[in-house]
């Protein structure tokens, strides 16, 4: 059920922020029926955990709701540790942005690496992208190859600055144009920034 249909078939005057007990209440009460990926992870369905990460993002960008980054924190840690994908991946910018909770890189690294385990790309890359900072340049390869070959194309990009520099990895600026150029076509600004410069 999507966010729209609760507040068309939310209760009268109840209001949807803050109300997330009444927001599980309704979801477990609903007459929908499952959706076909609804599952159980402990005592909370797929469509439970969805608005809880839903609500979290309202409350981070301030739609519709007071802005309040830790009740968004609280919120998607819920989510996550009830295991909803988008909030395990969240997790992670969470605290290495330190957004709603004070920032932690080794647990910013913990929850990508759950991420990953998972599949999920974008962890896959901002691990690169930690690794990077840290001069961690071998793990920075590996993680942007894992992430290239899931289809994340900035991690094209990354992975053709490692070639150029030759950070974990020989110099090797004609396999450096090669991923600047893959990244490129795939409309990666910074690769088309760089090729620009290399004519």
């Amino acid at each position: 059920m999507t966010k729209a249909r609760w507040e068309k078939e939310k209760p009268a005057g109840q209001k949807r922020t803050g109300r997330i007990q009444s927001i599980l209440e309704f979801a477990a009460k609903s007459n929908v029926g499952p959706a076909p990926n609804t599952y159980k992870t402990g005592k909370m369905t797929s469509l439970q955990m969805t608005y809880l990460y839903n609500e979290s993002i309202d409350l981070l960008r301030g739609n519709r709701v007071a802005k309040d980054e830790q009740r968004a924190f609280t919120l998607n840690a819920e989510a996550a540790r009830a295991g909803h994908a988008d909030a395990v991946l969240a997790m992670g910018w969470f605290y290495l942005n330190g957004v709603g909770v004070e920032r932690n890189v080794e647990l910013a690294k913990k929850w990508y690496r759950e991420s990953a385990r998972r599949g999920q790309p974008k962890a896959m890359f901002s691990l690169g992208q930690i690794a990077y900072d840290e001069k961690g340049f071998s793990d920075a390869l590996t993680w942007f190859t894992r992430a290239s070959e899931l289809g994340h194309v900035r991690s094209l990009y990354w992975i053709g600055k490692l070639y150029w520099r030759g950070h974990g990895v020989e110099p090797d600026r004609k396999q450096a144009r090669r991923y600047f150029h893959q990244a490129a076509s795939k409309k990666v600004r910074e690769a088309q920034r760089v090729l620009r410069f290399l004519r």
